[in-house]
């Protein structure tokens, strides 16, 4: 696993959604699936192979693979293509930033005034200066809140025939300003010398996008740090009761990415008990525990995938558990007989599209070792 540092040369449009028919927001972060259409689409536009209307042996279009072996053999990018779909790509928030826990609050007065963990304890003022604190979302990093600067761009449609502004054509971008930073991870290769600049995101032939890739250092966490933090936390938090039991362990598991997990989207109301039955199904550890709190949000959301023919690009609804999800969960377990599953749940992440940077988890994060400051 590599850190990398995505330098923004011009203003980026990383997805986002409609608001209103003529007024398109961008997203605050770069989404792992847009660093990958990126990459993926640098090495298709160089490659003399490739043809926009055949697919793969499976079916699918745009797709990267050797196309012949004799020919990609003398192909800078030929290792990228045998190993494209084994490399992981993060998500890249602005500075190093990670995204808001659900499960902290901010004071309502003041954004510097740190954050407030109420996961263990609940708190309803501001420790520094004893105001209301308020639930947030977003980003923060040092304890405080991050804004991602952006700027206003009005267009307009040109009408084919008349060469002039056409008539209902005004429309509005909301984008990431350039001379931003973002920091995010790749896993599964340390070769990105061939992409020292890229066309990230919407709108790159229009000027957005421009980027320059800088490699920082390795960041793979180790189980030895993972074992510390859940120590920590337990020492700190110490034993308490939930549901008339005591557990031997808690374990917090934080997204820092949004999560598809595998159920029917068409889900019923259910009990409480019966959504933390369903909670210990989508996080499936591989051990015997149970889920205590969730702080969690949802959305449902249905994209497009591009490998498949045009007519049928658009994919099934998911659900989408939101960035900043926060899970509790209690087990009598010993550490040392779980410790290779959670690591591998760091590592590999939860739930589906993992490779895009989905299901991104920490275990124990340290914003509940110290109550949020």
């Amino acid at each position: 696993m590599i850190k990398v540092k995505l330098n923004l040369i011009s203003p980026l449009i990383a997805g986002g959604r409609n608001l209103i028919g003529n007024f398109l927001s961008t997203k605050d972060y770069i989404p792992g699936d847009v660093i990958r259409a990126a990459i993926a689409r640098e090495i298709l536009r160089n490659c003399p192979l490739y043809d926009v209307d055949k697919p793969d042996k499976d079916g699918r279009y745009n797709w990267i693979y050797i196309r012949d072996d004799e020919k990609c053999s003398r192909c800078k990018y030929k290792d990228w293509c045998r190993n494209f779909s084994n490399i992981r790509f993060y998500n890249f928030y602005y500075d190093g930033a990670r995204p808001f826990p659900l499960s902290a609050m901010k004071c309502k007065y003041h954004n510097d005034h740190g954050l407030v963990d109420v996961l263990f304890d609940r708190k309803s003022e501001c420790p520094r200066c004893k105001e209301r604190i308020e639930f947030a979302t977003g980003f923060y990093k040092d304890g405080k809140m991050v804004d991602v600067p952006k700027r206003l761009f009005t267009r307009t449609a040109i009408d084919p025939y008349t060469k002039t502004a056409r008539d209902g054509g005004l429309y509005s971008i909301l984008a990431i300003e350039e001379g931003l930073t973002f920091e995010g991870y790749v896993d599964g290769t340390n070769e990105l010398e061939e992409f020292k600049m890229l066309r990230i995101g919407a709108d790159t032939s229009s000027g957005f996008g421009k980027c320059e890739i800088e490699i920082c250092s390795e960041g793979a966490r180790n189980e030895v740090d993972l074992i510390e933090r859940i120590e920590k936390l337990n020492k700190i938090v110490g034993k308490r009761q939930y549901g008339g039991k005591t557990y031997k362990s808690l374990i917090t598991l934080d997204f820092y990415s949004d999560m598809i997990p595998d159920i029917d989207y068409n889900i019923p109301l259910k009990t409480t008990d019966d959504y933390k039955e369903l909670w210990k199904k989508i996080l499936n550890l591989g051990f015997d525990y149970d889920v205590i709190k969730v702080y969690s949000e949802s959305n449902l959301y249905r994209g497009y995938d591009t490998s498949k023919p045009v007519e049928d690009m658009r994919e099934s609804p998911s659900v989408y558990i939101e960035k900043g999800s926060v899970v509790l969960i209690g087990t009598d377990e010993n550490i040392d007989d779980i410790k290779d599953k959670l690591y591998s749940v760091e590592k590999s992440g939860i739930g589906q599209n993992t490779a895009n940077g989905y299901g991104n988890v920490k275990i124990c994060d340290e914003i509940h070792l110290n109550g949020g400051n």
